[in-house]
This record gives structure tokens, sequence and C-alpha cells, in this order.
């Protein structure tokens, strides 16, 4: 077996390195699955147009107030006029009412807020974006809009999301979304229009490794995001490449149904085209060989 030029590889393995640049030291983390997240509680969503609700002054009975929000978020209230309450939590509004009573009329307030019954119907949002929850909606909203009113993506976001809803059979039925194509491209056929109780979640995208051994320059774990798909060509260029001494014979171990199974590669030919590059899983190992002529 002819070892491979040392200088013949490197020039080709940086042709790769640009795509093959390892993700930051981080902890791992799972995807962002539903099961994964808690869901917010009725008092915790917040409040949205046309909702009914109920507010109680304990020290002044008279500024009592059972009243539905109107259509831009407002209510009106004995002294305090028109509030802004659309978006709140309840305990949210209960802070913001205290805090205008004892600025000119009750010292230490006692306000609670109570949500009697919703006019707006809720969709969640959950996983990788800025501000995680429910939404009230009253008309129509779509995917985009709702990523917007979540905040927007927060980093670490994964390459697909999805969109969960209950079927007419009482199924739920999970619709993928590619994130890059829908936000960055604006794709309008992945811009769905939303229904009631939708879930959409934003998965965290995982850190995975690989382990490279043998004759390469850097031995070791190297970790890409899983969205990236790293390939083998990818991972041995994130360990510096191969040495002089390595011969073309590259050899992938990887569990599969609980049992290590053992592929052989030749990494010329993958090299030159003639082989097609290999998808790597986490946890994956790749062992480059030594040549011995």
């Amino acid at each position: 077996m002819k070892r491979i030029s040392y200088l013949t590889l490197t020039a080709a393995m940086l042709t790769v390195a640009a795509l093959a640049q390892p993700a930051l030291a981080q902890m791992p983390v799972q995807p962002g699955m539903l099961g994964a997240e808690t869901a917010p509680s009725a008092s915790d969503a917040p409040i949205g147009p046309r909702d009914y609700i109920e507010v109680k002054v304990f020290q002044d009975p008279t500024l009592n107030t059972k009243i539905t929000v109107s259509d831009d978020g407002r209510i009106t209230m004995p002294l305090l006029g028109k509030v802004e309450v659309s978006g709140l939590t309840p305990a949210d509004l209960e802070t913001r009412i205290k805090t205008m009573l004892e600025a000119k009329y009750i010292k230490q307030a006692d306000v609670t807020v109570t949500v009697l019954e919703a006019g707006s119907k809720p969709i969640s949002v959950i996983g990788a974006v800025t501000r995680p929850g429910r939404i009230g909606i009253t008309g129509g909203i779509s995917l985009i809009q709702a990523i917007t009113q979540a905040g927007g993506l927060a980093s670490g976001y994964g390459r697909t999301l999805y969109v969960l809803r209950t079927a007419a059979n009482g199924l739920t039925e999970q619709i993928a979304v590619d994130i890059d194509d829908l936000m960055v491209n604006g794709n309008p056929d992945l811009n769905l229009p939303l229904r009631p109780n939708d879930v959409i979640n934003v998965p965290i995208d995982s850190q995975i490794n690989i382990y490279v051994l043998g004759e390469v320059m850097h031995p070791g774990s190297v970790q890409f995001r899983r969205s990236q798909t790293p390939t083998l060509l990818q991972a041995l260029a994130a360990a510096g490449g191969p040495t002089d001494r390595a011969s073309k014979a590259v050899i992938l171990k990887r569990v599969v149904n609980g049992a290590e199974k053992t592929f052989k590669y030749d990494f010329k030919k993958i090299i030159d085209g003639r082989q097609n590059d290999v998808v790597l899983l986490d946890g994956d190992r790749i062992v480059f060989r030594e040549s011995f002529f």
C-alpha cells in the first residue's frame, strides 16, 4: 500500500477546512422536544384582547372591576383611566396597577387580577426563542408573526422547527419547517397560517462528538452541532488532517442497535470525488491507519 503524499492531502483538506470548524465548547444540550418543556399554566398566559378579567383592590372595593380587554389591549379603571394590559401576565398586571395606585392614591396597595374568560385563543411557542410561552390571538396569525411575538429566535436554534396541532381525528400531527428557508429566504409556502392551540417547537441544536484517532495531526474528539451534518472529510479536517504516515484506509466504527459495526473507506477516493463522503453520527469513531509501505 502506497503512502499518500502529506502535502497532497493537506492541500485537499484545506478545501473543506472552512466547512469543518468545530462548534465552540459547551455543555451538550438535548434537542428541545415538546415533552422537555413545561407548558405555561393558564395563570401564566399573557392577557390578550377580548379577555374578560377581574381586578380587585383590597383597600378600596370601589375600584374593583370586571371588564373586557379592548381590541387595542387596554382596560379602563376608576381613578387610573386607561391601562395597557395586553401581553402582560396577571401577575405583571397586578404589579402595574399596584405601582400606579401607590404613586398617587393608596399606600401598599393589594391588587389581584384574574382572567375569568379567555377571549383570545392561545398558541404556544417553546424552545429556542427569546420569550417562550403562550401568545393570545383573536384573528389570523402566521408562523413568522408568532416567532416575532415570542421575541424572535434565540441563539443555538436548530435547523428545523415543528408545528404541532391536533387533527380532526384527535391525533397530534407534526409539521416540519426548515428555519433558514422560512426566516432567511422568506419562503412563503412555509409561513403557515396558525390555528388556536397550535404549539411551535423550536428545538435547541445539540452538540455531537466525533472521535478521530490514529494517524491524524490532532487525534481526539471534535465537536459539531447536529444541524451541521458533519462528514468524514470535515471531521478529519477538524483534527488537523492526516499525518505523512497515514494510509488511504479509513476505518469507521459505529454502534448500531447496541452492537459496534466496522466500515472501511478509501480516503483517497473520497478526496478525488470517486467515492461519496460519509455522514457521521454522534459517537462515531474514525481510525486513520498507518501505512507500512
